[in-house]
């Protein structure tokens, strides 16, 4: 693996290895500094700040107010995700606070598939009855044909979301509030505090589980969602909350982006991959703290399902590696992959082959795929230059969802095939750390680890800080973990010998066998303080090991 090293020089002290890292993260100017490690309130950003328009504000306030004099029936029109759940979370309780009559909607993923459809329109108005006034949150920039039948039954609309315009450019909302900086539910949220400041404040727990759980890069506003979202959280008056993270064993003291990725957003996502999406909004919204507690245990076991057949689907198709890799491009079909865990299953063959990976669910008649990239390939622009082929496609730069017949599958892979070898670079797809600087041996200690927690929180676009350690000398080496897949490491520095450090390697259980008491190695490693019954001990997490 390739250490692409992002600093060449080697800080000799704490503050210089903060303003290492601050460089490394385009932040040159003092006050881009400034606001990066004090990044104010959400509460204090304006529309400006990120990408929306004053005056489209002033019209989406002013057709929700009409809507609360007029007693109007209101949808709020959401998504199954975490961040299209908590969006709806977000926009409804606010519109409940004003005693206007809303109701969400959570479109079903196998019936309805992605976003605002006519079919959708079809059911919401068969179960609820047609309504005056329908917002999304987190979909419909590109569902043109929706928004023209919702115009022709006379319903009254409002377009929020944060994602790719096609080439069609906007649908006929009557208001639309887009931007490309925030995640969904943010979106929303700007909207909510521009109708309710006081209420808003209270809904940036949902907020912070969003921005994280969307992978939008955490810089800017993002970061401030994020930090201010990850304090609400650890102070969430949400007794469905509370019991989800029960569930997870997340105490709240401990949430960070870490926990979030790992422990709340899968289990919200669950329901929207392979239950019903709704319960997992109850239990955001709810209060009936045994109705909750009930939906804590159905979501937990959903969670164990979506695991079990995730990782069953993924071994199916590293069973037919030899079939679907490529070069360039990951490409993998089976007609028994589940929809809900498709974009999982790309996700984890991108990760681990390094190349933008397809995953697709084939039915008998249609096709539903998902998509996850690498660093330098817009995989939503990638795919849409075989769009006339496709049925749908919507999505983001690192990940995208699409439709197609199911009869076009062969057609389209050898296209995207074809595609990947013209227009991605060999180099984008060599498997490469990146790492912020050779850091000393004497600046591994707690003062450091501060210095690191000062760039929290961590996620896309502000990773965590991965240093390459020259000269270790291995101690002792065993393996961990219930498989027994983990090494774990005792290292010293060559001209130290009183100095020792742990080594974490998650997954690297064969670097027991392969390295030498006494020999010499280096490490790319991430570093953590780790307390257990009240000591104190910075570690290392190991991505790689290289001999010396």
């Amino acid at each position: 693996m390739v250490w692409n090293v992002l600093s060449p020089g080697v800080p000799k002290t704490q503050d210089e290895l903060r303003a290492v890292l601050l460089k490394n993260r385009g932040l040159t100017t003092k006050k881009s500094q400034e606001n990066f490690l004090h990044p104010v309130s959400p509460l204090e950003l304006s529309l400006k700040d990120v990408g929306l328009d004053g005056s489209v504000m002033k019209r989406a306030v002013a057709l929700i107010t009409e809507a609360k004099e007029k007693k109007w029936n209101v949808i709020v029109f959401g998504d199954y995700d975490a961040d299209g759940i908590c969006a709806t979370a977000v926009l409804w309780e606010t519109l409940f606070e004003m005693e206007i009559h809303a109701l969400p909607f959570i479109p079903d993923r196998e019936r309805h598939g992605y976003g605002l459809s006519i079919k959708a329109i079809t059911d919401l108005v068969s179960e609820h009855g047609k309504p005056d006034l329908l917002i999304t949150v987190d979909n419909g920039i590109v569902a043109h044909d929706a928004f023209e039948h919702l115009k022709t039954l006379g319903v009254k609309t409002i377009l929020t979301d944060h994602h790719q315009l096609d080439i069609h450019g906007a649908p006929s909302a009557d208001v639309i509030l887009h931007t490309t900086a925030l995640c969904g539910t943010t979106t929303a949220w700007m909207l909510a505090r521009a109708l309710d400041p006081k209420k808003a404040e209270l809904l940036l727990d949902l907020c912070g589980i969003a921005t994280i759980a969307d992978q939008v890069p955490l810089l800017n506003a993002n970061r401030s969602f994020a930090k201010f979202g990850i304090e609400a959280i650890r102070r969430t008056t949400r007794p469905g909350l509370h019991m989800l993270m029960d569930t997870a064993g997340i105490k709240k003291e401990e949430v960070n982006t870490y926990t979030i990725n790992y422990g709340i957003a899968p289990r919200i996502n669950a329901m929207g991959r392979v239950g019903d999406p709704k319960d997992a909004l109850r239990s955001l919204c709810g209060k009936n703290a045994q109705k909750l507690q009930a939906l804590a245990s159905a979501i937990q076991d959903t969670n164990t399902l979506r695991q079990d057949m995730t990782f069953q689907f993924i071994q199916k198709a590293k069973l037919q590696k030899n079939l679907w890799i490529t070069e360039h491009v990951i490409i993998v079909e089976d007609e028994a992959f589940h929809e809900g865990v498709i974009g999982l299953i790309a996700g984890k063959l991108a990760e681990e082959f390094g190349k933008p990976a397809i995953a697709i669910a084939r039915g008998e008649k249609t096709a539903k795929a998902s998509a996850r990239s690498i660093a330098g390939v817009n995989i939503t622009e990638f795919l849409r230059q075989v769009r006339d082929d496709l049925i749908d496609i919507g999505g983001h730069p690192m990940a995208a969802g699409f439709s197609l017949l199911a009869e076009n599958i062969a057609k389209v892979k050898k296209q995207l095939e074809v595609l990947a070898k013209e227009q991605i670079n060999l180099e984008l797809l060599q498997k490469k750390l990146d790492v912020e600087c050779e850091l000393r041996w004497n600046l591994i200690s707690e003062k450091t680890v501060q210095v690191l927690q000062e760039l929290e929180p961590h996620g896309a676009g502000n990773v965590t800080p991965l240093f390459s350690v020259r000269g270790g000398r291995l101690i002792e080496a065993r393996r961990i973990g219930k498989e027994f897949q983990h090494c774990k490491l005792v290292v010293q520095p060559e001209d130290n010998p009183n100095q020792f450090l742990t080594v974490l390697a998650f997954g690297m259980g064969e670097a027991c066998e392969r390295l030498t008491k006494g020999e010499l190695f280096d490490l790319a490693i991430q570093l953590k303080l780790n307390v257990w019954n009240g000591k104190k001990e910075v570690q290392g997490v190991a991505k790689d090991i290289k001999n010396a």
